[in-house]
């Protein structure tokens, strides 16, 4: 401040390249008795704390946000920013589905899993050429139920422990008495 003294128009811009221009060449490069050093040549002998910049795809990922919409259960398409887009035919039975994309960018939008927040799959705007023929393809019925499988009996870990136990000739750990009703 001292060196600006003499200065009449004193501006904001002024007084940021004068202090600019005052640590870059005078403070960073005179030694100071503390460190016994300039500051510029310690902090270039000491450890680097400089962080990588994540690649593009990674930012492009970073500065996303998630909205939730409708499908349209007639032809499985949803509507994002005025943009139609077409859902995946494996997850035509969700009503709603959750979706992360850019604002600025409606050529990257992902379909994510509500819970865990992973990418299920990317969804692609609707091309309207292609589906203005007409044709359209039958899809198979969506069944909520659960496909129990066939019965196989014993596993075979299971099946080798129990031998292996019967082979060591050790009683059952657990003997029912003969006054308990069996269940």
């Amino acid at each position: 401040m001292a060196m600006l003294e003499g200065e009449e128009l004193l501006t904001l811009d002024l007084l940021n390249q004068a202090s600019q221009a005052w640590v870059e060449q005078e403070y960073h490069r005179t030694v100071h008795s503390e460190i016994d050093t300039t500051p510029l040549a310690r902090y270039l002998a000491g450890p680097s704390v400089r962080r990588d910049c994540p690649d593009t795809a990674t930012l492009r990922a970073a500065f996303r946000i998630e909205v939730m919409r409708r499908q349209r259960r007639a032809d499985g398409t949803l509507s994002l920013a005025g943009t139609r887009f077409e859902v995946p035919a494996a997850y035509r039975h969700l009503p709603m589905l959750p979706l992360r994309y850019a604002r600025w960018d409606l050529t990257h939008v992902d379909l994510v899993d509500p819970r865990s927040g992973a990418v299920l799959c990317p969804i692609k705007a609707l091309d309207k050429s292609a589906n203005a023929d007409g044709q359209r393809r039958r899809f198979a019925p969506v069944t909520t139920a659960a496909r129990v499988p066939p019965s196989t009996g014993i596993a075979p870990l299971l099946r080798q422990l129990l031998a292996d136990y019967a082979a060591t000739g050790l009683p059952p750990a657990y003997l029912p008495s003969d006054d308990q009703e069996p269940a």
